[in-house]
């Protein structure tokens, strides 16, 4: 039928269309290329790339002058409100807003079709990058550096701390942003930003869809380059926190040799789980050399575990003592915890040794250097694993995790001089979502120009405006949010009951502000209700004063005032603590309140003016009327918050009770100066 359909245009002049076969009727359809039911619109043969022409429809001169003018203000929903109000603009549809919004904005930013192009000549534009914007080159990668100079003028030689962070996602050209932040009051302040690009090489087949990956040492590379403008500047961290990234190690070890590399918590944490989870099989028994493992851990054994082509030479063929010397070792396979039990124990382990510190003493009230923390960590580790014949996991702890090496960029105690503050990347990561949220999403796949425009323009003055705030103390204007945390916290600890006892048995030393219990170690903040036991309770305004520290003690602040019996009878020297065994610990005065004699009482009363039993009594008891009535109509209200809360700041009425209790369930006569938790208890009759 084709060549029939040819015969009659050649023949006849008329051109037909094929429309239609029925395969089972044997019949073909076709209609004049004339017809006015299937005729095609006209295709420009100028420009034939373009689409066909439709209807132009043009916009009231009102409403093109309405959008120019909140075009930099107002996104395209809130313009397209205000277009609704004028009367010319009740047939314009909201895709007609975004569209002259979108070509509108992009005079503002963009200065050439090609986007980097383009973002190099916005910034050479603005006075304040200038001079702080660089161009870097290495292998097939090619990258835009612009440093904050605000930022940089107030913060040089003053941020001991810096954290660094990569991101994906945020332009068309596929580009990674890399962001160094630096802390300051808890809050992260961007310094730098660096756009790395991957140059693809022209493929014969654009159709073959071929993976390109940067060249090895590349991406390594850039980062030192991109560093380096930051060292010129000024900036000589003690600390860097970065997650684990090897190109990102290798340029911060390279530009500030000695630096200490921490590694994010929550990415180190995430990464072992995940490996203790997967069902895949591994090859570190290929890279596990006994005989470095030995030199950390002197009771190790050398042939259990490893293959013997990586043993010595005198365990390769069997003629040493080694209980294990006969077994088989396969060179691959999954790590064997198979439990949740065994994998949370793991886990567990793995954040103590994370946190331990040598400024912290462990449950024996010992300082321990960084060194024997690094041996004693590795051995318990290797014990525990060997107990249960777990081979294959502490080849692969101590390979990735426990050897020299890798010890070094993820243990906290590692510094033995100070505690870093960042303890995650967590304030980038946060920096990211503020980016991606709060900036880009009005735009679909931006340019890169226009990332860079809205980093310059909106993002860093935000940024200098929060740092101006905190540093001066307006805290109306803007609070760190690691402060309500922080109040939270510590005012869940202060209404726990803390047994005096207790601070003595976890050599709770306030002055230095450390203590040896379980919480403390983990606490994002380091406090413990052992810490706080020993203070005063604060005013409000504590709260928002309140500073931390990298060394003792960990937080100062004047409204903190320490109990008369928490104070120290003996000076205490931090620096004898530092790389010594010894146990070093401060007496307190940790005898009860309770114990306080009459005379000492009298003695404190007669600085006072006196008031009379009688008024103290009528006036407490008439509080604690209102304290009830207003606790049972919060209860009736269904305020579970307030009730919890106002239960458990009676804690210690409960403590009363119950001593009342077991005093009047004994056989024989109680001690007068008994060791009572609550001051009470010694005069009741």
């Amino acid at each position: 039928m084709h060549d029939l359909n040819v015969v009659i245009r050649k023949e006849g002049g008329f051109r037909f269309r094929h429309t239609g076969t029925n395969f089972q009727s044997f019949t073909y359809q076709y209609h004049c290329s004339q017809d006015l039911m299937h005729a095609k619109s006209y295709r420009s043969t100028v420009e034939e790339g373009k689409q066909r022409d439709g209807r132009h429809i043009e916009l009231s001169p009102v409403v093109q002058e309405v959008i120019n003018s909140l075009v930099s203000t107002k996104t395209p929903s809130e313009i397209y409100r205000e277009i609704r109000q004028v009367p010319e603009g009740k047939s314009v549809t909201r895709h007609q807003v975004y569209y002259l919004w979108q070509k509108a904005n992009a005079e503002i930013w963009q200065r050439d079709l090609d986007p980097f192009v383009s973002a190099t000549t916005l910034l050479s534009e603005d006075s304040r990058y200038r001079d702080h914007h660089a161009v870097f080159t290495a292998g097939n990668l090619r990258a835009l550096a612009f440093f904050a100079s605000e930022t940089i003028a107030k913060l040089r030689n003053a941020a001991p701390q810096l954290v660094m962070d990569s991101t994906f996602g945020t332009n068309s050209g596929g580009m990674d942003l890399f962001a160094v932040l630096a802390e300051v009051e808890g809050t992260g302040v961007p310094l730098a930003y660096c756009l790395v690009e991957l140059l693809k090489p022209p493929q014969a087949n654009p159709a073959e869809k071929k993976t390109v990956r940067a060249d090895p040492g590349a991406t390594t590379y850039i980062i030192q380059q991109f560093l380096e403008r930051l060292k010129f500047f000024g900036f000589n961290p003690r600390c860097v926190a970065i997650d684990k990234d090897s190109s990102e190690i290798a340029a911060v070890t390279a530009v500030w040799p000695g630096v200490k590399v921490q590694l994010c918590y929550w990415h180190v944490k995430r990464a072992v789980s995940t490996r203790l989870n997967s069902s895949k099989s591994t090859n570190t028994q290929n890279h596990y050399w006994p005989e470095e493992a030995q030199k950390l851990i002197p009771d190790l054994e050398i042939c259990w575990g490893s293959l013997p082509i990586r043993r010595p030479v005198g365990h390769r063929f069997g003629n040493c003592s080694c209980p294990s010397k006969g077994d088989k070792i396969d060179e691959i396979g999954r790590l064997e915890p198979t439990t949740k039990e065994d994998r949370d124990t793991v886990l567990e382990i793995f954040c103590r040794h994370f946190n331990l510190h040598p400024l912290i003493p462990d449950p024996n009230g010992t300082y321990k250097s960084s060194t024997t923390l690094h041996r004693e960590c590795a051995a318990e580790m290797y014990t525990w694993c060997k107990a249960r014949g777990y081979y294959r996991l502490w080849a692969y702890l101590y390979v990735n995790w426990y050897c020299p090496d890798q010890w070094k960029l993820w243990a906290r105690a590692t510094d033995p001089a100070e505690i870093p503050t960042v303890k995650t990347t967590m304030i980038v990561e946060s920096h990211w979502r503020t980016l991606k949220h709060d900036y880009l999403h009005r735009f679909n796949r931006p340019r890169v120009d226009l990332v860079v425009w809205v980093l310059t323009s909106r993002v860093l003055p935000d940024a200098v405006h929060r740092m101006t705030a905190i540093s001066s103390g307006q805290f109306r204007i803007f609070k760190a949010r690691w402060r309500e945390a922080f109040k939270k916290q510590w005012r869940k600890e202060a209404c726990k009951a803390v047994h005096p006892d207790k601070l003595k048995e976890y050599h709770t030393n306030p002055v230095s502000w450390v203590c040896s219990c379980k919480s403390f170690l983990h606490s994002r903040f380091l406090i413990c209700k052992h810490i706080v036991r020993c203070f005063e309770a604060p005013s409000p305004d504590f709260f928002e004063t309140v500073s931390r520290q990298t060394a003792y003690p960990f937080w100062s602040d004047p409204q903190l005032i320490l109990r008369p019996e928490c104070a120290p009878e003996t000076e205490f020297d931090p620096g004898k603590l530092n790389g010594s065994n010894k146990v070093q610990t401060v007496a307190l005065d940790l005898e009860p309140e309770s114990s306080e004699s009459d005379e000492d009482r009298d003695g404190i009363d007669d600085d006072q003016e006196a008031v009379p039993l009688e008024v103290q009594v009528t006036e407490f008891r008439k509080m604690m009327q209102d304290v009830m009535e207003l606790f049972e109509d919060q209860v009736a209200k269904g305020n579970e918050k307030f009730a919890e809360r106002f239960i458990a700041s009676h804690q210690m009425n409960r403590t009363l009770m119950d001593e009342v209790s077991h005093q009047r369930n004994m056989r024989s006569m109680p001690r007068t100066w008994g060791r009572y938790r609550h001051p009470a208890t010694m005069y009741f009759k």
